[in-house]
């Protein structure tokens, strides 16, 4: 209500609605302005920075390659302790998750609805695909009557590199760098899948 206690016209309402698209219509043309000057300023500094990064970003995998090597030829080395830490690199063994392999997914599909029931819904997708994280969930028993094996995961070299604030930034910088060389993850084999499986029976 207007302070005369007059009631609103459908006219007023208009009005106040093409006010608020309008302001609105400003704030966003102001928004966009801003992150364009942003960019802007910010595209010089990274373009000067870019060619340090991608140097840094070789060495960084290249060192990173040359300590998985060493790891790979040295278990032995690795039984107590595990790993070691040096500057804030933290390198060794540790066992890899358990996976589960099951071979040929439509023989595995046909198996699920002949002895899983219901419960064939929670374990095939409707493009027919396993569903490994609920999969993992059965016990041992419904495992091997599915014809799926439980792989247990082997020791494994790994690295991990500390992330304080700055290097969270360094980071992000470097994993720019790396990926514009092609360091790209390796794509998952089918019939296998790694899950956080239940204790089985």
């Amino acid at each position: 209500m207007t302070r005369n206690s007059l009631p609103p016209t459908l006219d007023a309402i208009r009005q106040a609605a093409d006010r608020l698209a309008v302001a609105h219509a400003a704030t966003t043309a102001r928004a966009a302005l801003c992150q364009d000057e942003i960019k802007a300023a910010i595209e010089p500094i990274y373009t000067r920075h870019r060619d340090g990064l991608d140097a840094a970003a070789d060495e960084e995998a290249v060192a990173h390659r040359a300590l998985m090597a060493l790891l790979e030829l040295a278990p032995h080395l690795f039984v107590k302790p595990r790993s070691i830490s040096i500057n804030g690199v933290r390198a060794g063994y540790r066992k890899a998750e358990d996976s589960l392999d099951w071979g040929d997914d439509e023989a595995l599909i046909k198996r699920i609805r002949a002895l899983m029931g219901e419960q064939s819904d929670l374990l095939i997708r409707t493009t027919e695909t396993i569903v490994a994280d609920a999969l993992g969930q059965l016990d041992g028993k419904q495992l091997r009557a599915l014809g799926v094996s439980t792989i247990t995961g082997a020791d494994q070299p790994f690295i991990t590199v500390g992330s304080a604030d700055v290097e969270k930034l360094a980071q992000a910088l470097l994993a720019d760098a790396m990926r514009r060389q092609g360091e790209d993850d390796k794509p998952a084999k089918k019939g296998k899948a790694k899950v956080a499986a239940k204790a089985k029976a």
